[in-house]
């Protein structure tokens, strides 16, 4: 009965929500870390990045929710994963999932493109979900685990370079060296390097002076960026 209610109130509102607007997405330089900088990072990320990026405000949900019970109505599921913040109004965020179905009692199950998840711009009150953008009224069946992340968009004509940690054994570390720029397929090489022999690495320009690694974070210090003629 209380979802049917429910159902009613967002058929009645769905016209009449309220107008949003398009967040353009954050582009930076990316120029990191400082040089001279001694930086600690995990396993999996970039020891040495340059380029453009561009990016949009995100949520990374960690668990799966449902509203709905798909026999009398819909159901609407959002599995857990990066939610991007596309659009806004006077009172809301809202985060768009890429992995939300909508299970139909005569229909079945197809791809929803148009929900997600929602919050109040202050961070205030609890995360909700939403199937209309302006209208920010679902409360799902679990609390949304969630956390704030940037989510990278694809930038058209911009190249990017990163040399990332992947590790340690043997005396010898693992970095794999990844190039994109705009549409075109992403470049990796990955390379290792035997710390016997010195504690300073590089590749293309960049060099390192391993101060600690382990196969869960690598400390180090930054002698030198990417080549900047490539």
């Amino acid at each position: 009965m209380r979802e049917w209610i429910i159902g009613v109130i967002i058929g009645g509102l769905a016209s009449g929500c309220a107008s949003t607007q398009t967040i353009p997405p954050q582009i930076e330089q990316i120029d990191r870390p400082a040089l001279g900088a001694v930086v600690e990072i995990e396993l999996g990320e970039a020891a040495v990045e340059s380029g453009r990026r561009r990016s949009l405000p995100g949520l990374a949900l960690s668990n799966e929710l449902t509203w709905g019970d798909g026999v009398l109505r819909k159901r609407f599921t959002v599995a857990p994963g990066r939610l991007a913040a596309r659009q806004s109004d006077a009172r809301h965020t809202y985060y768009f999932s890429d992995r939300m179905t909508a299970r139909d009692p005569l229909l079945g199950t197809a791809p929803y493109a148009s929900g997600g998840l929602c919050r109040a711009n202050d961070g205030s009150g609890p995360v909700r979900g939403f199937i209309t953008p302006g209208l920010c009224v679902l409360s799902w069946n679990a609390t949304p685990q969630v956390r704030d992340i940037r989510i990278d968009e694809a930038d058209e004509g911009a190249r990017r370079r990163e040399l990332i940690y992947h590790g340690r054994a043997d005396g010898k570390v693992r970095f794999l060296y990844r190039e994109t720029s705009g549409d075109d397929a992403p470049q990796s090489q990955s390379i290792d390097y035997d710390l016997n022999h010195s504690a300073v690495i590089g590749f293309r320009g960049a060099r390192l002076e391993v101060l600690e690694a382990d196969n869960t974070r690598l400390r180090y210090r930054l002698l030198a960026p990417f080549d900047t003629d490539e």
